[in-house]
């Protein structure tokens, strides 16, 4: 496929040559330069119409009075105009003849004019969905964005608004009107708010009424921006652009994580086999398979085999991170005796207390009515149990209860540990953060532990939390809602 043609046509051979580099080198596309009105006119007698678009110089040697806009206008051609002579006789004028838009000839002139060629040629896939029950309005603005070379799509309702939506999820903003029958401008954000987030699209609310009540309404309703009619045709362009920018940066950022997600899954899948045969191996020759073993090989291997085990803790939290953040955590959530579970958990975690010569102290209440994924809470358990032993010293004690609070069955595990600092209580369940306070027992840690079990609890519909111990310490809560009892 061919590159876009651009005509340039300037005088200036300097102006010129950089201009054209820039359009050449940064985005790729075919110029076609004149220093004349002669010489512009030759390009288009032999080119015809073939053009994405013209920069055009207002003052040439044989057209000092702009003539070369209607010329090249009447190829039908696309104009930016590009000129050191500029005042608001000459905006009315270069507007008035259909121009996109105009620079003026400054340091950063080549850089802006380069930014928006480029953008005008992305706005060809860029959809823009226009919301207003007056025809005229509507397809006032409709040519107004098209002349812009947006996609244009029309809804004389909310509504039929919310339809298009639905049916096009890739339009990048929404422009709606305040005054429109069924749904009003307010009710559109908040109709869209529910199905669609700032990062995928923006809506622009329109009025004739500029008092602050109804543009903070609008914004609090879920606007991103604001115009008040009449307002000139840059303006409408400047404000479109700018929402557009982000959400296709909030989008390009989804999309990045996405990628990221996907890499960190397939990495930490591949790397699962190798680290489970050096586990394999280490333990065969820790436990004498392959024969007798001295101090310092015994001593080497076991430190092997530790850090292969830490491996795999890593990599089965990325695995986890990596299907919770892609939204593809599937939870099978079947009513069960919550209390039997964190029984069960507590029964494994007592070989690590054990170690440290830790006491588990339970007080766990028969609870009802709660229905949870049984795998994905014993990873819960499981998590916030290791932590607590973790960060609790020797011959100490971790408190573990389970009682119900209203509507909701509450988990809770105390540790006797350093506790959390007051500045990093905000930081507890960002993935791979690791606070100042450090395990007693050297043990290891991802820094994913906490993100996992708020990822999941919230999956269920509920809440996880940390907060200082009765004594000293840290307890961290978990609430699960209950199911009514029938009547």
């Amino acid at each position: 496929m061919s590159s876009p043609r651009i005509l340039i046509v300037e005088d200036s051979p300097s102006t010129l040559r950089e201009l054209r580099r820039a359009l050449e080198t940064e985005l790729g596309f075919t110029v076609l330069t004149a220093g004349s009105l002669a010489e512009a006119r030759s390009v288009l007698d032999h080119h015809g119409p073939d053009f994405f678009l013209a920069v055009l110089d207002l003052v040439l040697p044989d057209a000092s009075d702009g003539e070369i806009v209607a010329a090249v206008r009447a190829y039908d051609i696309p104009v930016v105009v590009f000129t050191s002579q500029f005042d608001e006789a000459t905006r009315h004028s270069i507007l008035a003849q259909d121009v996109i838009d105009y620079f003026i000839k400054n340091e950063c002139a080549i850089g802006d004019l380069t930014a928006a060629v480029s953008r005008l040629w992305r706005n060809r896939n860029t959809r823009i969905l226009v919301a207003d029950d007056s025809t005229s309005v509507r397809t006032f603005l409709k040519d107004e964005l098209r002349r812009y070379m947006f996609q244009v799509f029309e809804a004389s309702s909310g509504a039929t608004a919310l339809r298009l939506l639905e049916r096009n999820p890739d339009i990048a903003v929404v422009i709606t009107d305040y005054l429109m029958p069924g749904m009003d401008g307010l009710e559109l954000p908040r109709r869209i708010r529910n199905r669609w987030g700032r990062e995928t699209v923006a809506v622009i609310g329109v009025s004739v009424q500029s008092e602050m009540p109804l543009t903070v309404s609008f914004i609090k309703n879920g606007a991103n921006d604001f115009l008040t009619k009449p307002f000139h045709r840059e303006e409408l362009y400047c404000r479109t652009v700018m929402n557009v920018e982000m959400v296709e940066r909030s989008r390009s950022l989804i999309e990045l994580n996405d990628l990221k997600n996907r890499f960190l899954g397939m990495a930490a899948h591949d790397l699962r086999n190798p680290i489970n045969g050096i586990r394999g191996f280490t333990r065969m020759l820790l436990d004498g398979i392959l024969g007798p073993l001295n101090t310092d090989q015994r001593g080497i291997l076991s430190t092997v085999h530790e850090a292969s085990n830490d491996m795999l803790l890593l990599v089965n939290d990325l695995l986890d991170v990596t299907v919770i953040e892609s939204g593809t955590l599937e939870l099978d959530i079947v009513p069960g005796p919550l209390q039997e579970l964190v029984r069960e958990r507590i029964s494994f975690a007592v070989l690590a207390a054990g170690a440290k010569n830790i006491q588990i102290i339970q007080n766990i209440d028969d609870i009802e009515g709660c229905a949870y994924d049984n795998r994905r809470m014993a990873q819960v358990f499981d998590n916030l149990l290791s932590n607590a032993i973790k960060f609790t010293p020797a011959d100490s004690a971790v408190r573990v209860a389970l009682h119900r609070e209203g509507d909701k069955a509450v988990f809770s595990v105390s540790d006797e540990g350093p506790g959390i600092k007051a500045e990093e209580r905000e930081l507890l369940f960002e993935s791979f953060r690791k606070l100042s306070a450090r395990p007693t027992g050297g043990e290891s840690s991802t820094g994913l532990g906490l993100t996992i079990v708020n990822r999941i609890v919230t999956a269920h519909g509920g809440s996880v939390w940390g907060d200082d111990a009765p004594a000293s310490g840290a307890t961290f809560h978990v609430s699960l809602p209950l199911t009514p009892s029938p009547a």
